[in-house]
């Protein structure tokens, strides 16, 4: 008996964790990547942020220079970390000596999920241990 209801909490745990995940990002178009490309030095210093890029992963500090003179802003969606290999979402503005919320909202959605789904794995525990 004790194995089942183990397994069976062990289904509702895999089935929460499914719930906390965050589904790809929207790639960008030709005609956005174009676009982009078409900006004149003074408007990518005006519409782009002059600050650092840091990774909230690794802390690693994007810089221009390396990666050709392009703008963070104009980087794809493929781009990665290339210390932590983290994507591209998880870099945040640095202002100051403070870094601000990365692109996919921080870690409070995760966190939240994550919660969420651990209270449900617990329930469904006791349900598969007393009712089933």
């Amino acid at each position: 008996m004790m194995t089942r209801s183990f397994l069976l909490g062990l289904l509702g745990f895999l089935v929460a964790s499914v719930t906390a995940f965050v589904g790809p990002q929207p790639r960008a178009t030709k005609t956005t990547l174009f676009a982009a490309r078409e900006l004149s030095d003074k408007e990518k210093k005006e519409q782009y942020w002059q600050g650092e890029w840091v990774c909230a992963d690794c802390g690693y500090i994007y810089d221009r220079k390396i990666f050709g003179g392009r703008y963070f802003e104009e980087q794809t969606y493929g781009f990665k970390c290339p210390q932590c290999s983290g994507p591209r979402r998880r870099y945040a503005k640095k202002i100051g000596d403070t870094v601000g919320v990365t692109l996919d909202g921080g870690d409070g959605p995760i966190l939240f999920w994550s919660g969420l789904g651990f209270l449900a794995t617990i329930a469904f525990g006791f349900y598969a241990t007393y009712f089933l």
